[in-house]
C-alpha cells in the first residue's frame, strides 16, 4: 500500500515537506493502521527535522525509523466507534512528537507505547507484549543502547505474569490506564538516544506499598554501587513530609550504563497554585541552598505562569487524556525530579499543562519569552512553524495543539524548554 491519493499528498505540503513526499510515493504498508499513521504524524516528523537544521541525510534516516519501526509498533489506527487501548500520552495513537529548545538549537523527540490490536482484545490487557522486541528492533539500528537498566528495572516496577493474574477482571475492566512503559528517543545529530519510562502505579496497588515507596525501594536495590543513593535520600526525605501528599506516578531512566544514566521521578501536583511550584521546585527551600541556579530558574517559571494565566484551584485525577475542547482546568501540574549519580542535589524540572489555551497565545508568550532570555533565533520562528505543522488550521481558535510545556535551567546553558505537541 503506497501512499494517498494525489490530492491528499498535495495538502502535505510547507516547508519541510519534501522527504515525507518522497518517501510516500515508494514505502509500503502492511494494513491501513499503518498507512494511517504514517500519513497522520510523518508530515510533522519531517518539518520539525527541517526546522532542527538536521540535514538531508538525517532527515531522510529518522523517517525511514519512524515508517519502519515505530509505524508497526502503533496498533490499530483511533477512529470514531473504536474503543481501543488507551495510552496515558494522549495524541493521536499511543505516539506523541515533542520538541527541545535550547539557545542554540532545537531537537526533535518522540514517544511511544509499543501497541498490537492484542492489547484492545484482552489478550494483552496491559500491553506488555510488544515491548521487548522494539527495544530488540531500536538496538540493532546501531544506536548505543543498554539494556541493564531495562532488565533490572521491568520487575520490580511493572505489572508480572502473577501480578496480572491477582487482578480481578472486573477491576482491570475500570482502570482508565493499563500504560506500563513508554520509549522516548532523542533524534540527535549523532544518532539517537533512548529513555524508557516505567508506570508503576499498578504495581504497587498489586504488592500494596504506595508508589513513591516502590519507585525509591527498586532503584535502591539495584544501586549496589550506590551511586544515586544521596539523590534518593534528599528526595524520599522531601516526599515523606507528611504535607507534601504528592506520589511518584512515572519513573524513567536513560538506556545507557548506569554509571552514566539519569534517574527522573515524576509527581503529579492536583493543588495548582504558585505556591506548590515554590514548595516543588526548592524541594521546600533545600535546593535553592545548594544550587544558585534554583532562585534563577524560579524567577523564569513566575513569568511563565503569569503570561500563560495559568488558572488556579484543586483539578480532579483525569480519566483519559486531554482532547480537544477541554478547559484549561482538566490537567494538573506535572514536574520531575533528575538524579544524577554522585550528586545529592535532585534537578527540578516542571510541566505547564497549556491545554485549554489557545494556540496562539501559547506561541506567542513563548516568543516573548525567548527574546527575553537571549534566544532570538527560536523567538524569530516559533509561531511561523506552529502554523507551518498545523497548516490549514486557525490557531485562534484550537486550544490543544500545544499540550504541556516544560522548563528547568541551568546557568550554565540556560533555559530548556520543551512543547508536546498533540
Amino acid at each position: 500500500m503506497t501512499g494517498p491519493s494525489a490530492t491528499k499528498l498535495g495538502e502535505d505540503g510547507g516547508a519541510g515537506s519534501e522527504p515525507y513526499l518522497h518517501l510516500s510515493k515508494s514505502l509500503r504498508f502492511s494494513n491501513l493502521d499503518e498507512f494511517q499513521y504514517w500519513h497522520q504524524h510523518g508530515p510533522m516528523l519531517g518539518k520539525l527535522l527541517c526546522d532542527g537544521n538536521y540535514s538531508v541525510h538525517q532527515q531522510y534516516e529518522y523517517l525511514c525509523l519512524f515508517a519502519h519501526l515505530i509505524v508497526p509498533s502503533l496498533g490499530p489506527f483511533p477512529s470514531p466507534g473504536r474503543e481501543l487501548f488507551q495510552c496515558i500520552l494522549g495524541s493521536i495513537g499511543p505516539f506523541e512528537l515533542s520538541q527541545n529548545f535550547t539557545k542554540t538549537r532545537s531537537t526533535t523527540r518522540i514517544a511511544y507505547e509499543p501497541t498490537s490490536h492484542r492489547a484492545t482484545t484482552g489478550q494483552d490487557p496491559f500491553n506488555r507484549a510488544l515491548l521487548p522486541s522494539a527495544l530488540h528492533d531500536l538496538k540493532a539500528t546501531g544506536a548505543a543502547i543498554n539494556l541493564d537498566l531495562h532488565h533490572a528495572l521491568l520487575p520490580r516496577l511493572t505489572l508480572s505474569d502473577s501480578d496480572v493474574a491477582r487482578l480481578p477482571q472486573s477491576q482491570t475492566a475500570q482502570l482508565p490506564f493499563k500504560t506500563q512503559t513508554i520509549l522516548a528517543l532523542d533524534l540527535d545529530s549523532a544518532g539517537i538516544s533512548v529513555k524508557e519510562y516505567f508506570y508503576p502505579t499498578l504495581k504497587a496497588q498489586v504488592t500494596a506499598q504506595s508508589p513513591t515507596q516502590l519507585c525509591i525501594d527498586a532503584i535502591r536495590t539495584i544501586d549496589s554501587e550506590q551511586l544515586f543513593a544521596q539523590g534518593c535520600d534528599a528526595l524520599q526525605e522531601y516526599l515523606q513530609q507528611p504535607e507534601k501528599k504528592t506520589e511518584i506516578f512515572l519513573v524513567s531512566c536513560d538506556l545507557v550504563d548506569p554509571h552514566r544514566t539519569r534517574l527522573k521521578f515524576y509527581l503529579a501536583e492536583f493543588d495548582v497554585r504558585f505556591d506548590r511550584v515554590v514548595e516543588h521546585w526548592t524541594m521546600g527551600g533545600q535546593l535553592n541552598k545548594e544550587d544558585p541556579d534554583i532562585t534563577e530558574g524560579l524567577a523564569m517559571l513566575d513569568e511563565l505562569w503569569r503570561a500563560l494565566d495559568i488558572v488556579e484551584g484543586p483539578r480532579a485525577y483525569p480519566k483519559r487524556p486531554s482532547q480537544p475542547g477541554d478547559p484549561p482546568t482538566y490537567l494538573p501540574l506535572m514536574l520531575n525530579y533528575e538524579i544524577h549519580p554522585g550528586r545529592r542535589a535532585p534537578i527540578p524540572k516542571f510541566y505547564f499543562p497549556i491545554s485549554g489555551i489557545p494556540d496562539t497565545k501559547v506561541a506567542a508568550v513563548l516568543t516573548d519569552f525567548f527574546e527575553r532570555h537571549d534566544m532570538p533565533d527560536q523567538a524569530a520562528v516559533y509561531a511561523a512553524n506552529l502554523q507551518n505543522y498545523f497548516a490549514g488550521e486557525n490557531l485562534e481558535e484550537t486550544t490543544h495543539h500545544q499540550a504541556w510545556l516544560s522548563f528547568s535551567y541551568a546557568k550554565s546553558k540556560g533555559p530548556y524548554l520543551t512543547v508536546y505537541y498533540h
